[in-house]
């Protein structure tokens, strides 16, 4: 058995003592439970890098959330047979820190990937989670986004007739709208808006480097979203975006970091993980010089 094998073993049985023994494990409610894994849920789904299989291959992580929104003990529970995807897996709870943070005790996860899903899945060890509460919260994040892009279109609209379609000020509200229409996984009208915002930069005197830097990797991560199971080109058109980031001369510290991990990431899906680490000790490097 393997060090973190053992260590999660050991974690899992002093937890299942203190259920034993009545000590209180924790005291959230059900519906607070289901907000942080759902939360949790959200958080890895961003930061699963989807793998490329003629199959689809599933891998169960389990961890334990700890109050202050890191985690412990992460180990493969349900391995696909493909270690590649097993440790990009790991590497995803990882990179999903912090997780959302509560006031209680610490509780184990089991979090499942799959490489032909958008969806990481999260549960708790012997408890089922229905799916009428997180469809439920879907579609109310759908409306909010969708109420979003209204609100900011019309304001758009009326702040074009006053200070024209180029002016600086509108750039904030079209790199907004990228966002907001990439949740909603309308990439058309998500690259549109980018573009928009990248026009409005190009004739700006006030422009920087740096928000240039963060609309190529904003677009580059929906490129990613948008998938490349049909074609190649989105894939190429992501890897280009962030190749034009990280050698800028001043992208900021925040937009190459990103740019750097969404190519580590691709490394990963290569299976090319040597190549990808020493990305990844850069990455570290550049936010902890942007940290506090």
């Amino acid at each position: 058995m393997s060090t973190k094998l053992k260590r999660l073993f050991l974690i899992s049985h002093l937890f299942n003592i203190c259920f034993w023994l009545g000590v209180p494990t924790w005291a959230l409610s059900e519906a607070e439970i289901d907000e942080i894994l759902t939360a949790a849920e959200d958080k890895l789904s961003s930061t699963w890098a989807r793998l490329q299989y003629p199959q689809s291959l599933s891998v169960s992580v389990q961890f334990m959330l700890l109050p202050d929104g890191g985690y412990s003990g992460a180990a493969v529970v349900g391995s696909c047979g493909n270690k590649s995807v097993d440790i990009q897996a790991i590497n995803a709870v990882d990179a999903a820190v912090p997780f959302r943070r509560f006031s209680d005790s610490p509780f184990l996860v089991i979090a499942t990937f799959d490489t032909k899903r958008e969806r990481v899945t999260c549960g708790m060890p012997g408890k089922g989670r229905g799916s009428s509460k997180a469809d439920k919260k879907i579609a109310i994040q759908k409306k909010y986004h969708q109420n979003a892009i209204g609100i900011v279109l019309e304001r758009i609209s009326k702040a074009e007739k006053v200070m024209g379609k180029d002016d600086f000020r509108l750039f904030e509200s079209y790199f907004f709208l990228g966002g907001e229409y990439k949740k909603l996984k309308d990439y058309n009208k998500s690259e549109e808006a980018y573009n928009r915002a990248l026009q409005i930069l190009s004739k700006a005197k006030a422009a920087t480097e740096a928000q240039k830097a963060k609309v190529l990797v904003a677009m580059g991560e929906m490129f990613l979203d948008k998938g490349d199971s049909q074609s190649r080109e989105n894939r190429d058109k992501a890897e280009a975006l962030f190749k034009e980031v990280t050698e800028m001369k001043e992208p900021g510290k925040e937009a190459l970091a990103n740019a750097l991990e969404n190519q580590a990431k691709l490394l990963y899906k290569d299976g090319k993980a040597k190549d990808a680490e020493p990305i990844y000790a850069r990455i570290k490097e550049l936010r902890a010089k942007t940290s506090p």
